[in-house]
């Protein structure tokens, strides 16, 4: 539940770029509750507050939450449903994409996290922040190919050094994964 609390804290600080500051102050009063709710490990409750705001405003991030609740308690099919349905809305806020992050993390379906990022970095593709996520969902899945040419787009787009030795280090990687030796040899050798 770190996680949910960190998600939280980026949220409730005002991190959201894409939001005007009085939007958020709103938005992160009528989602508070529902945090306090999964935190102290009430579900039922979670998922009241988040019928209650969703019935008077449209937020992906409840939809979210409430998911989370619903898995919690272990009413899998209609928590996979809401999420799907949130997730094919294509949202990109940070606190929904992070709570989305956390969902699939608890479900155990890390390519779903993988998904998320790519859709997201696909319709924002100057983001450095969901650059980096995709970059640890591929990390989580030992894509290394996909987290090499990640690595170098972040590189390119802000040229810092960890972006640069997270692409050699992928490179590496693949090398090392590689079951054929003359062939890990002759990619790395190719690659550099």
């Amino acid at each position: 539940y770190i996680a949910l609390d960190m998600v939280k804290r980026r949220y409730c600080i005002g991190l959201i770029p894409t939001m005007s500051r009085g939007h958020v102050d709103v938005t992160e009063r009528r989602l508070k509750p529902i945090y306090e709710a999964l935190d102290s490990h009430n579900n039922k409750k979670a998922i009241q507050l988040a019928d209650k705001l969703l019935k008077k405003q449209d937020l992906h991030c409840a939809k979210v939450l409430k998911s989370l609740a619903l898995l919690r308690s272990g009413k899998d099919a209609e928590s996979w449903a809401l999420i799907q349905d949130t997730k094919g809305k294509r949202p990109l806020d940070d606190a929904t994409l992070n709570a989305m992050s956390l969902y699939f993390k608890e479900a155990r379906k890390p390519e779903c996290i993988v998904e998320v990022f790519e859709l997201a970095v696909k319709d924002n593709p100057t983001n450095e922040e969901y650059m980096t996520h995709l970059f640890m969902a591929y990390v989580r899945l030992n894509e290394y190919k996909k987290q090499q040419h990640v690595g170098l787009s972040l590189y390119k787009l802000v040229p810092k050094n960890p972006y640069y030795y997270w692409a050699v280090m992928s490179l590496v990687m693949q090398a090392q994964a590689a079951e054929d030796p003359q062939l890990a040899k002759k990619d790395f050798a190719a690659s550099c």
